[in-house]
């Protein structure tokens, strides 16, 4: 993105999606502050998704399929040498079921900023046990790797879709996922249908 942002629209709503989530709708890496200011690719591909989309930073809704925002919030991941990272979390509602979805693009170069990022996911994800949850991200690290496994762990959270260091994982939730292309990026996508298991 930006350049190809009709064309992942048109991916997105080919699969009727009511929730997204993406990693690379930053466009700045390398910052004085310790949290990404410039949303422009994920501006651009809400742009693209039409008017029944909103956005809070990297993670969609599609309101007209009758999801909201309950909340919405980031929360700080450690920095890697030449990376901002930032965590994003919404509390999202659909159909009187309320749940937390958390985005996370973890650092791509250290292993020790890697393990940071997972302490700092496991914190958020036990701030909000009350909600079934999704974690999804690029992890930058294999889903079944150590850093990501600590977060399974201590998270008491189910892999749902391993697609190599891209991960979605549930607890409370229920559901199936499959990985497809999401062509021109050099990452595919999980798409993944949910339901509350309560």
């Amino acid at each position: 993105m930006p350049e190809h942002s009709d064309d992942y629209a048109q991916l997105i709503n080919q699969n009727n999606v009511d929730v997204l989530g993406i990693q690379e709708g930053v466009d700045d890496w390398k910052l004085d502050t310790k949290i990404p200011t410039n949303y422009q690719r994920a501006m651009t591909l809400k742009k693209s998704l039409g008017k029944c989309w909103q956005r809070k930073f990297q993670i969609f809704i599609n309101h007209c399929q009758g999801n909201s925002f309950i909340d919405s919030g980031r929360f700080d991941l450690s920095d890697g040498p030449n990376a901002t990272r930032t965590g994003e979390f919404a509390v999202i509602e659909k159909s009187n079921i309320q749940y937390l979805l958390i985005n996370v693009h973890w650092d791509h170069e250290s292993n020790k900023t890697r393990l940071a990022n997972a302490q700092e996911t496991i914190a958020e994800l036990n701030k909000n046990k009350q909600y079934p949850q999704i974690l999804l991200g690029d992890f930058n690290s294999q889903c079944d790797g150590t850093e990501v496994s600590l977060v399974k762990e201590k998270a008491n959270m189910i892999l749902l879709k391993n697609a190599g260091i891209d991960c979605l994982f549930v607890k409370g939730l229920s559901g199936k996922a499959k990985k497809i292309k999401a062509y021109p990026s050099d990452h595919p996508s999980i798409v993944a249908t949910l339901s509350s298991s309560k």
